[in-house]
């Protein structure tokens, strides 16, 4: 049996030449790169404002001219990390001062608000718009605004309506001043008299006029009418009516400085004269008006009130009793040039008292249109207005209308026409255009609507 045998293979590894000795070697296995960060490293955040307005529309409707609305509200906030400051909070736009503004802000901290209060107040009837800026350091938004509207209602138009009225018949007593300080004055007198007469003549009425003086010193005066041709008082009757009325007038300057008016007029209109020289001039179904004509004041022994409960009561209707006058205007009197005469007077305070009471009407004697004071004398006298008083306040005097039987009238052309008189709300008419008796006048004018509560 054959006995086995090992065999020993050697394997010969051929190596490079000039080797002597074997070097087995195994490259290290590279490691990976560390990952790098390439991002900025943190940067400390800025700190910046950030306004905010809200809302953004404020709407008031329509409001009455004149009338201011409920206030509202604008709320001005800072929403940024900083602080904001607020250089200018103003309106911007046509029709800023409609607007109002309450409250100011000028600083604020991050996270606070301010509030400010916005009135709109029309002007006039129309609608107004508007911006409220408010200028800060936000650098994203220098400016921010809110819209302010609202609209100014037009004014509701009032309609109202008047009738001429006269008295069929008036007894006018003038008491005329005769002393020496009238120099200047008589002329006025004399040359405008006529203005008087033309009207008592328009109207057709049933009218007496007689003339007295302040003089109650001469026994010839005291009272006693003053005639003249034989004729004691002038009525529609009297023959050459205006030339004899002028002549009645023409009292002269030769009287006592002591002017004593109402106590001539109280003389006259009583016993003994109202029955003896004075009798037939005050009828009892006839209006009664007095009229002052004097650069003085009264002196008589009695007072503007007790004078003129005494006139008033001399008719059932007191009504129809007047006490007018042609005097010195209070507090100061007047002086004036009236063509070549210089015209002075002291105030006529007593008689412009009685005026007063009795509601008559008061015209100076200084004034350079002495006929016109003498034409509206005479409608008073008579009954009739040229006054006329308004319900209500016209809005605007440019928009009225005014119409006398239904013919417009206009507005004053500085001789006839209408004006308004804001002083007591009248309507006034002049010259040819005052209303005739029985007239219908006709007026129509805007009024500011009623402010809401």
């Amino acid at each position: 049996m054959r006995t086995p045998t090992t065999t020993l293979l050697l394997l010969s590894l051929a190596l490079p030449l000039g080797c002597t000795e074997y070097d087995i070697y195994r490259e290290p296995e590279k490691e990976d790169d560390p990952v790098v960060d390439s991002e900025p490293p943190e940067e400390d955040p800025v700190l910046e404002p950030d306004i905010e307005v809200s809302p953004k529309t404020l709407t008031f409707g329509s409001l009455p001219k004149d009338c201011t609305s409920e206030a509202q509200e604008v709320v001005i906030s800072n929403v940024g990390d900083a602080t904001l400051n607020v250089s200018e909070l103003a309106f911007d736009g046509s029709g800023t001062s409609n607007f109002a503004l309450d409250g100011t802000v000028t600083a604020l901290e991050p996270g606070e608000s301010a509030t400010v209060l916005v009135t709109f107040t029309p002007l006039a009837a129309k609608t107004f718009s508007v911006k409220l800026v408010a200028t800060s350091d936000d650098p994203d938004e220098p400016t921010s605004s809110v819209k302010a509207e609202g609209t100014g209602a037009e004014d509701s138009t009032y309609e109202e309506a008047f009738e001429q009225s006269a008295f069929e018949s008036v007894d006018v007593l003038w008491i005329v001043d005769n002393s020496g300080s009238m120099s200047a004055a008589v002329g006025q007198v004399k040359s405008n008299f006529q203005s008087f007469m033309s009207e008592f003549s328009k109207l057709n009425l049933d009218y007496q006029l007689g003339v007295v003086t302040t003089d109650m010193t001469n026994p010839t005066e005291s009272g006693r009418l003053q005639g003249a041709d034989g004729i004691t008082y002038v009525t529609p009757t009297t023959p050459d009516a205006e030339n004899v009325f002028a002549e009645m007038i023409d009292q002269g300057i030769m009287g006592s400085g002591d002017e004593k008016g109402l106590a001539a007029a109280r003389a006259a209109l009583t016993d003994p004269l109202l029955t003896g020289h004075n009798a037939g001039f005050m009828r009892e179904d006839a209006a009664l008006a007095v009229i002052v004509v004097t650069d003085e004041d009264d002196s008589s022994p009695f007072g503007a009130a007790d004078f003129s409960t005494w006139l008033l009561g001399l008719k059932a209707d007191p009504s129809r009793v007047s006490f007018s006058g042609i005097t010195g205007p209070d507090p100061l009197g007047c002086s004036e040039w009236v063509g070549v005469d210089f015209i002075t007077a002291v105030a006529g305070s007593k008689y412009n008292q009685a005026v007063t009471l009795t509601g008559g009407i008061q015209q100076s004697i200084c004034s350079s249109t002495f006929d016109d004071a003498l034409q509206y004398l005479s409608l008073t006298a008579v009954g009739m207005e040229y006054r006329f008083p308004l319900t209500q306040v016209p809005s605007n005097i440019g928009a009225m209308f005014v119409s006398v039987d239904g013919v417009e009238v206009d507005y004053y052309d500085g001789s006839n026409g209408w004006t308004y008189d804001p002083s007591d709300n009248h309507l006034v008419f002049h010259g040819e255009t005052i209303p005739p008796p029985e007239s219908d006048i006709s007026v129509s004018y805007p009024v500011a609507s009623e402010c809401p509560s």
